[in-house]
């Protein structure tokens, strides 16, 4: 279905120009690196409130406004005018929004068919005054329901709802059968925030017997009088260790498995606490009466998948309580008819989908914070063993995720979105490769679903590819996309759970482009789509980062292939190094920002990065350095330069130090690595 807001009646833009006669330069070299890198790092460390929209579906490993909206306004310095910006790995949505919100006009294209749905109802998001109706009107059709589910009396006397069910997962002993609860810690909650100072807190022993305990002090069980370390961890590297001495790995418990509630977080407008569940909230969560009816499918094989199918998921609901589930059904059913405004029931069936990624049986409990992770944080499906079931709706100012705040921040997202474009936009999309290219002053944005080998414009039309590529095999975007997808079948046919081929990541699970050539060459097919529809003035700029030489060289080949040279390369700040994935580990937080043209008889001045006095010489920065510079060799690459891109990577420090848990060179990527080069 494509998706049509209100068409624009401002006269069409003057075309943009460019000097001719002059040397081809790079846009890059107009950055105040320094200063969009300061402002990357404060975006990356809160991208909702930076840039509002983004909250509108769930995405991974997004960049930031502040580095590619820098470099649409250097290009559009030197090409002045409304800019076409083609993304064709458009995905979180980040540069299509910097673009419209500076004016231009968009096209984005992605394989995967729940970005391009949520790109197609961020960018067409309608006037705030709609989503808050909409908002208003779901609310009053689910109160009753709510207090149904979630409604419960806090230990003062007054009524308020349980924000979060917190279960742990028991399972039996492979050597003696001796069923336990399996708490990843001794300490398993703090009862109030971290930051109060308050030490009280929920413990547990390795017999899995729950008591209330201080933090900071050791305390022996009321029930078997064990001595707990609060410090003390429970299930290391997912094993654990029975009384009876036998360790087992949790996978070898997962045909075992079975959840108990243990604790609730209950909230009312004035009071919070996480205690023992009453015998009504234990009775409410696991009621009988609770019967989602919707099957989401099997999880299919994969790299990251792999972790839920060996501890016992097959079906995506199987990562959902009854009670979760029910929720979201009648969510999805109401937020389909909250509106007879198509971009407003958009809007609102992706609010009630995102929050699918709270899964409750998946989520993981901050136990010193006091609140749920998302079942696909820092890139992965996130097992554990206490696993956390939200209030769907959300609690009184409670809920990270929940329908509630996910439809008050539509609501900012759309007030900032009409604040920098001055109305709705003309969005057309998702459209299907096959589209006919159609004339591009018909519209504001243009979505497509599909691979970008394919991109639905005329040729000769594109001022600015402006694109953030999947980074060989970093992130799993159609596997962790899996459940929002089954979720989003519930609204939209048309997103399928079905495994999503063609996509240009590499996947040792199911073999996806792990043969030789096999990433470069699908690549090359797509840069040299994206070099068809540039003008001949236009540009390709991109961010990568890898700390794989295989990865590096395929990305040259490709673009030399599609008949690309390189004429500028920056170095920024891309990634919050104080996420817990990245931290005290050697994380790439930097990107190289890579800028090429169409190889022509111009001449090109090229831009190296800024020397960087004032920013600390890391490995990673001297590393990607050494990356530029052979960069800039992209479309007069010589005889044996492959060998020579593995030789010198592979020997560089922030590659060949001692390994650990981040590296992408594995031994045997490593093996692949000396394979190619000796082809080369």
């Amino acid at each position: 279905m494509t998706a049509m807001t209100a068409p624009t009646t401002d006269p069409p833009p003057s075309a943009p120009s460019s000097p001719q006669d002059e040397p081809l330069r790079s846009p890059l070299g107009g950055l105040d690196y320094l200063k969009v890198s300061a402002e990357a790092r404060a975006e990356s460390r809160n991208r909702e409130i930076h840039l509002p929209p983004v909250s509108t579906y769930r995405w991974w490993a997004r960049r930031t406004s502040a580095v590619n909206g820098a470099v649409i306004d250097a290009f559009n310095a030197m090409m002045p005018g409304r800019l076409l910006v083609a993304d064709m790995f458009a995905g979180g949505g980040v540069i299509p929004l910097a673009a419209v919100a500076r004016g231009h006009q968009v096209y984005a294209q992605d394989l995967n068919p729940w970005p391009a749905a949520g790109l197609t109802a961020m960018l067409g998001l309608p006037a705030p005054d709609k989503l808050r109706e909409a908002a208003s009107t779901i609310e009053q059709w689910i109160h009753t329901e709510v207090e149904a589910a979630y409604g419960t009396t806090l230990t003062d006397g007054t009524r308020g709802v349980v924000s979060h069910t917190i279960r742990v997962a028991t399972g039996e002993c492979t050597g003696c059968g001796r069923r336990a609860r399996m708490f990843p810690h001794a300490l398993v909650s703090l009862r109030v925030r971290k930051e109060s100072g308050n030490p009280q807190a929920w413990m547990a022993c390795r017999r899995g017997h729950l008591f209330p305990a201080m933090s900071d002090k050791r305390r022996r069980c009321p029930t078997c009088h064990v001595l707990v370390e609060p410090a003390a961890t429970y299930t290391p590297m997912r094993t654990i260790t029975c009384e009876c001495g036998k360790t087992d790995r949790l996978a070898d418990r997962a045909r075992t498995w079975q959840w108990e509630i243990v604790l609730v977080d209950r909230s009312s407008r004035t009071t919070r606490e996480v205690d023992i569940p009453t015998d009504a909230e234990r009775e409410k969560a696991e009621s009988g009466g609770w019967q989602p009816v919707h099957d989401l499918g099997p999880i299919p094989p994969g790299q990251e998948t792999s972790v839920l199918t060996r501890h016992g998921f097959r079906r995506w609901q199987d990562l959902y309580p009854d009670r979760q589930r029910h929720m979201l059904e009648r969510m999805l059913d109401l937020a389909s008819r909250c509106s007879k405004d198509p971009s407003v029931v958009r809007a609102a069936e992706l609010a009630v989908v995102g929050s699918a990624e709270m899964a409750g049986y998946l989520s993981r409990w901050d136990r010193f914070y006091l609140k749920s992770f998302e079942s696909m944080a820092g890139h992965r499906f996130n097992l554990t063993t206490l696993a956390v079931e939200p209030n769907v709706w959300g609690g009184v100012g409670r809920g990270r995720g929940t329908v509630l705040r996910r439809l008050n921040q539509l609501v900012k997202s759309a007030a900032w979105l009409q604040g920098k474009t001055g109305r709705e936009l003309l969005v057309q999309g998702p459209l299907t490769t096959n589209a006919p290219a159609t004339a591009i002053n018909e519209w504001d944005v243009r979505v497509v679903e599909g691979s970008s080998e394919h991109m639905v414009l005329p040729s000769n039309s594109v001022h600015l590819v402006l694109t953030d590529p999947p980074y060989h095999d970093d992130v799993q975007y159609a596997e962790l996309s899996g459940p929002l997808r089954a979720w989003a079948r519930l609204a939209n046919e048309k997103l399928t759970n079905e495994a999503l081929t063609g996509e240009a990541v590499v996947n040792s699970a199911t073999g996806q482009l792990t043969d030789d050539g096999a990433y470069e060459a699908l690549l090359g097919r797509i840069f040299k789509e994206a070099r068809r529809t540039l003008r001949p003035d236009g540009h390709l700029i991109f961010s990568y980062a890898n700390r794989s030489p295989r990865a590096w060289a395929a990305v040259f080949g490709a673009l030399q292939a599609a008949g690309l040279r390189a004429v500028g390369c920056e170095i920024v700040h891309s990634e919050n190094e104080t996420d817990h994935a990245k931290r005290g580990v050697r994380a790439c937080t930097l990107d190289l920002m890579l800028d090429l043209v169409p190889t022509g008889h111009s001449a090109v001045e090229q831009h190296r990065p800024h020397p960087a006095p004032d920013i600390p010489l890391t490995d990673e920065r001297r590393f990607l350095s050494v990356v530029a510079d052979m960069f800039l060799q992209v479309g007069d690459l010589k005889d044996g330069w492959r060998l020579q891109v593995h030789k010198t990577l592979s020997e560089h420090p922030f590659i060949a130090a001692p390994a650990d848990r981040t590296a992408k060179t594995t031994p045997k990527a490593a093996e692949k690595d000396r394979t190619s080069a000796r082809r080369a």
